[in-house]
């Protein structure tokens, strides 16, 4: 018999937030909740550069060796780490409009960039640009899952017409969700929910249907100056 499928869940944690490790015994819950718990605590208190594999083996109470049987860098239990607390923090209830649902993700994800686990988040993003193994696993743990999650919701609105068929969806993503991880990481004005709304208007303004236009009370896109046509 196969084996029961978890249920799908609607949050901006999509699925496939645990980091890929190498074969071999399975992960005891108990084991991985300390070490995931030790990870944060080491997080914050000294912050991204200076934990290493070791501090988070002993303050867990477990070997080296168990970690890199589980995790292939100090990055990935990191990232594991403030991903596990993440889920209860930033539910997105999915919508009839899959644009609105996307307008509520942006808001729920700006406060969790400003909030605790975003500032634990931001000296791995920041170390990632320097090396390369720690950029990997930012990118595949963390930045892959959440767009995926969103690209579906930009699928889903074109196929009930909120979008063109024709719509740019890469280039919408970075485009809605660009602003956000420019304040998140630049820092030169705060990252708030009013933000993320002023980011979306914006941007679906210029590229939703008419219909959904008006249903999500935007402006008409300005019309081109003729003039300057001429």
């Amino acid at each position: 018999m196969s084996p029961r499928a978890r249920p799908a869940t609607r949050e901006i944690v999509a699925p496939g937030t645990a980091s890929p490790r190498a074969a071999g015994r399975p992960r005891s819950e108990e084991s991985r909740g300390r070490i995931l718990a030790a990870a944060r605590d080491l997080l914050e208190e000294r912050g991204f550069r200076a934990v290493t594999i070791e501090a988070i083996a002993e303050r867990a109470g477990t070997s080296k060796v168990t970690l890199y049987r589980w995790w292939s860098h100090k990055a990935s239990i990191v990232l594991e780490a403030i991903l596990a607390e993440t889920s209860p923090l930033i539910p997105c209830r999915e919508l009839e409009s899959p644009l609105e649902t996307l307008r509520n993700q942006m808001r729920s994800f700006a406060r969790f960039l400003n909030g605790r686990y975003g500032k634990l988040l931001i000296g791995v993003v920041a170390e990632g640009v320097l090396d390369e193994e720690v950029g990997n696993s930012y990118r595949e743990t963390w930045v892959k899952p959440r767009r995926a999650d969103a690209r579906k919701f930009l699928g889903r609105a074109i196929e009930v017409g909120e979008l063109a068929p024709d719509s740019d969806v890469e280039t919408i993503l970075d485009a809605l969700f660009g602003p956000l991880y420019y304040r998140f990481l630049v820092q030169h004005a705060p990252l708030t929910p009013a933000f993320a709304e002023a980011v979306f208007r914006s941007v679906m303004t210029g590229v939703a249907a008419p219909a959904a236009r008006k249903r999500l009370a935007l402006p008409a896109p300005p019309c081109p100056d003729k003039s300057s046509a001429r």
